[in-house]
């Protein structure tokens, strides 16, 4: 893929597509998403259930993604959560920040 901002929107639309369609099978829906492309790529994601929600926070620029939660994803916000994760994937990440999102789900089938 060329380092064209179009062709890095789309590609990062089509990532958080399949991210939803994958998260969906395990009963996960995404309530909130804030993309940064200017910032390094960075990222912002609300998934979960609607009583038990995880706000992911993907830093491109120190690759580092943060996790807040469990929260009511109707009743409040991330910011009064205990933060779960604060794990450093790099730059490049080890693994992609959306794959880690679904590894994050996988490993906590009761959501």
């Amino acid at each position: 893929m060329s380092n064209n901002d179009a062709d890095w929107g789309i590609q990062h639309i089509e990532q958080l597509l399949a991210l939803m369609g994958s998260l969906r099978t395990f009963g996960i829906a995404v309530y909130h998403h804030e993309w940064y492309e200017l910032a390094m790529g960075s990222w912002k994601l609300t998934a979960g259930t609607r009583h038990r929600s995880y706000e992911f926070a993907w830093d491109g620029r120190e690759g580092i993604i943060s996790v807040r939660g469990p929260f009511h994803a109707g009743q409040g916000s991330a910011s009064a959560s205990p933060e779960v994760v604060d794990e450093e994937l790099g730059v490049p990440p080890s693994v992609e920040p959306f794959q880690y999102v679904e590894r994050f789900f996988r490993s906590r089938p009761n959501v």
